[in-house]
């Protein structure tokens, strides 16, 4: 007969051949868990790549922004293949990312492609074509092409004035309320201090339009400028300008209708105060001062050593344009107060646009990634 083995011989036998198991199974399973992390680590890496790869991409689109930005208002595009909008800027907030923009001429000038091409960490790029063309009417309700901020440019007066840069014909986007081409005039008409020519906290809401309330935006110089403008419209023969000697103009008169606008120019210091209405085109060489009933439908340009005061019920339903002289700059520049108007209108200004090309500010028309 067999005898019983004895219990602990049992386990010890049992133990050795799980150890066995134990080596055999782990040996198996360490290949497995290695590739695991092998994978995940290029999962990490994969993921990493295209996490730059999509900012890169997104660093590339913002130079198209940035490009319709700083190009200035104007009627055709002037670009050759070489010409550079955006020269290579480092993204604002992401360390590591850069992008540079170029242009060249499309359609005969009628329209432009943009290249933004974006640098990203690890030698990633990426390239965006972008298509541009002229959009709306370039202009602020109010415009200071060339006003600097080393003197008081502006007063603003009363809490009864609207100067608004939403168009009033619903046709056109919003535009500023008023258009500046020197950062530092922005700061001193929105600082909320008065003693440089800005605008009061009660004020604030009164200058409306594009990017919010107040609306007082820094914008390219437009092409062409202010005087350029005014001279090509003195130019035209269909209608001729109808000239008038600088005085003041106390009574009741018609500067166009809407029918049949035209061009007035003024020759000298102007003061309106009687009950007058304009359509088309106002040009004045000189200082204007603007109160009583006086509405005016259409551009108004104020070039020269200009002053232009804006008070009363006087309106401007249209856009206003003031071209400082090179040689002369007076203390004040824009005055406006009492119950005074400057509100964008956009079908207003096609007259002015049919005689001379309005400067109109540049558009996206669609975009793609160049690959390859």
């Amino acid at each position: 007969m067999f005898k019983d083995r004895p219990l602990s011989s049992t386990l010890k036998s049992e133990k050795g051949l799980a150890l066995v198991l134990v080596v055999m199974v782990s040996a198996l399973l360490l290949p497995l868990l290695f590739s695991g992390l092998r994978s995940s680590g290029l999962n990490l890496q994969v993921a990493s790549n295209l996490k730059v790869s999509d900012i890169t991409l997104q660093v590339a689109d913002m130079g198209i922004h940035h490009a319709l930005a700083v190009i200035p208002s104007g009627g055709v595009f002037t670009y050759s293949s070489t010409t550079p909008i955006v020269p290579l800027t480092a993204h604002p907030t992401l360390t590591g990312y850069s992008y540079s923009v170029t242009a060249i001429n499309t359609a005969g000038g009628a329209q432009a492609i943009l290249t933004s091409t974006a640098q990203g960490p690890n030698s990633s790029q990426k390239v965006v074509t972008a298509y541009i063309a002229r959009g709306n009417y370039g202009l602020g309700s109010i415009s200071l092409t060339g006003s600097l901020a080393a003197t008081t440019e502006t007063s603003f007066s009363g809490t009864s004035f609207d100067v608004s840069g939403t168009d009033q014909c619903g046709m056109a986007s919003a535009v500023p309320g008023i258009a500046v081409t020197d950062a530092n005039l922005q700061t001193e008409i929105t600082n909320n201090t008065t003693t440089d020519g800005g605008l009061a906290s009660n004020q604030m809401n009164l200058v409306t339009g594009a990017g919010g309330s107040p609306s007082v935006l820094v914008v390219p110089p437009t092409t062409p400028t202010a005087t350029q403008l005014a001279d090509a419209f003195l130019a035209q023969t269909n209608p001729s300008p109808t000239t008038l000697t600088g005085t003041n103009f106390s009574g009741n008169d018609s500067w166009g209708t809407a029918a049949t606008p035209r061009i007035t120019r003024i020759n000298g210091n102007a003061d309106i105060s009687g009950t007058i209405e304009g359509y088309g085109v106002l040009i004045v060489d000189g200082a204007l001062s603007i109160a009583g009933n006086f509405t005016f439908n259409g551009l108004v340009i104020a070039r020269g050593d200009i002053q232009v005061l804006i008070n009363g019920n006087a309106g401007i339903n249209g856009s206003l344009m003031l071209g400082e002289s090179i040689t002369y700059d007076p203390q004040v520049e824009l005055d406006v107060r009492g119950n005074a108007h400057v509100r964008f209108n956009s079908c207003n200004l096609n007259a002015a646009n049919g005689w001379v090309t309005l400067p109109k500010q540049a558009k996206l028309i669609a975009w793609n990634e160049k690959v390859g």
